[in-house]
């Protein structure tokens, strides 16, 4: 409502500004334009930066794409111009060959075309002299292999998460709470187990296997002759470490806001002996059962010596419960304008009545000192 009141004292300001100084009422039109301009620029803006949000996909690759490099030769050419007096002059530009450098690609289901150079840190970057061939530039992105990509989406939730937030929770007391895992490493891998686990390294390429598999290209029943991607979940584990209380778990669920659209996220606790002290999971899907039946399948487990051991089942769960969530289903969310959008438009709107006062008040002085010097020299 304030941002309302801002642009609407604009237009009354402006109003009265006209009849008492210049009724140039087109200026006053204009203004009232800019005003609109600054007040949904500024609305549309903060809606956007409110709604912003990106989630990870999960695929494979599917095909390479190698393109060598090639010489391009470019002929002499002359051109002629007249001047205005009809006089011809000519410039001739000498022919040269033009190099381009060789391209290479890769295609994802989850992300589509990405150029693609050596993906091993401190590799020797790609070249005119190699990879040579689709094959030699499969053997660093094997076509099957599970990849991952990050997504926008317009999140309206996160506008509005106070609203879901576990209210005993303060954010203040939990510091060392872990970043949310969307950083894309090597154009195609995105590590999603946080925290320490045993047999980590070969964990996480399982994981990864596991989110393609879960998120495989099947028939779209909606759209006949085209395909969509099977679960559409992102599955995450994160240790919170060893004698961490249960409340890390809520409080981690209020830090990433309950993860995005397409999360299933397990948190736990693990003793130094491989024992799950506590686990819980959340997402935004609403099949309650799947989360109680993960945390009590890893409750009963034993040591874990290997975390492929937790996948597996888990995983398993995830193929036979889990339904996204439909984002559509929070529209009814009313999304205001932030304070500092609210700042921003009062401090555009008050500006803009400044300048108009400040134009009208002039031409009138003008005015006056016109007829003042007249009236003087009679």
């Amino acid at each position: 409502m304030a941002h309302w009141i801002a642009f609407f004292a604009v237009l009354l300001a402006g109003f009265f500004i006209e009849i008492l100084r210049g009724r140039r009422f087109r200026r006053w039109l204009f203004v009232s334009f800019v005003a609109a301009v600054f007040l949904a620029g500024t609305v549309l803006a903060d809606y956007y930066w409110q709604t912003y949000d990106t989630e990870v996909w999960s695929g494979t690759v599917s095909s390479v794409d190698h393109k060598e490099e090639w010489d391009e030769y470019h002929p002499e050419t002359t051109t002629c111009t007249k001047d205005s007096s009809g006089e011809e002059s000519c410039t001739t530009h000498e022919a040269y060959w033009e190099h381009h450098d060789a391209k290479n690609y890769i295609y994802t289901t989850d992300g589509g075309e990405i150029k693609v150079d050596n993906p091993y840190e401190n590799g020797r970057s790609f070249d005119d002299d190699y990879p040579n061939s689709d094959a030699e530039l499969a053997q660093f992105f094997p076509i099957g292999s599970p990849s991952a990509s990050v997504h926008h989406y317009v999140n309206r939730v996160k506008a509005s998460y106070s609203i879901f937030k576990n209210k005993d929770i303060d954010l203040d007391l939990y510091p060392d709470l872990p970043a949310y895992p969307d950083v894309v490493y090597g154009y195609t891998d995105i590590p999603r187990i946080v925290g320490d686990v045993p047999n980590k390294q070969a964990a996480e390429a399982y994981l990864n296997q596991a989110n393609s598999l879960l998120n495989k290209q099947v028939d779209d029943p909606d759209n006949p002759g085209k395909t969509r991607s099977w679960k559409e979940v992102n599955l995450i584990f994160v240790n919170l470490g060893a004698d961490k209380p249960r409340e890390y778990g809520l409080a981690l669920q209020d830090k990433w806001e309950n993860g995005n659209k397409n999360d299933f996220i397990v948190s736990f606790s693990m003793d130094s002996g491989g024992r799950f002290q506590w686990v819980y999971a959340f997402s935004w899907s609403e099949t309650d059962i799947l989360k109680l039946e993960v945390q009590d399948l890893m409750m009963g487990m034993g040591p874990v010596t290997d975390f492929n051991d937790v996948i597996y089942p888990v995983a398993g769960k995830v193929a036979d419960l889990f339904v996204r969530k439909q984002f559509a289903d929070f529209n009814y969310l009313q999304i205001d304008p932030s304070g500092w959008a609210v700042a921003v438009i009062w401090v555009l709107e008050m500006g803009l009545i400044l300048i108009h006062a400040w134009l009208a008040f002039r031409r009138k002085a003008r005015v006056r000192a016109a007829a003042g010097g007249f009236f003087l020299g009679g």
